[in-house]
């Protein structure tokens, strides 16, 4: 079943995410998921207050954990958190 990873950041480096995403993007290729919504000014609506916002589709929550588990990805992780305020989470597809 695909899952679906939500993020997001308040960004207070964007030079910095630009080269995290830059070099995140590949290994989540790598993982079997695409990007498949980036808004930097999302519409809201109700209840929610997103700063920048992506949305990236993954065969199933197992490749998502792996991601972030992954020693690749860790020295990524801690890029983004120094560089972004995130909020993160993984969802099912129907």
């Amino acid at each position: 079943m695909s899952a679906y990873l939500i993020v997001d950041l308040d960004i207070h480096d964007r030079k910095s995410i630009e080269d995290y995403r830059s070099k995140a993007l590949p290994l989540v290729a790598k993982a079997g998921g695409r990007l498949i919504a980036l808004d930097e000014a999302p519409l809201e609506l109700e209840g929610w207050k997103a700063a920048n916002l992506l949305i990236i589709e993954f065969p199933d929550k197992d490749a998502i954990r792996q991601l972030f588990a992954s020693r690749e990805y860790a020295p990524l992780a801690a890029q983004r958190q120094a560089a972004a305020g995130s909020r993160i989470i993984a969802i099912n597809g129907i």
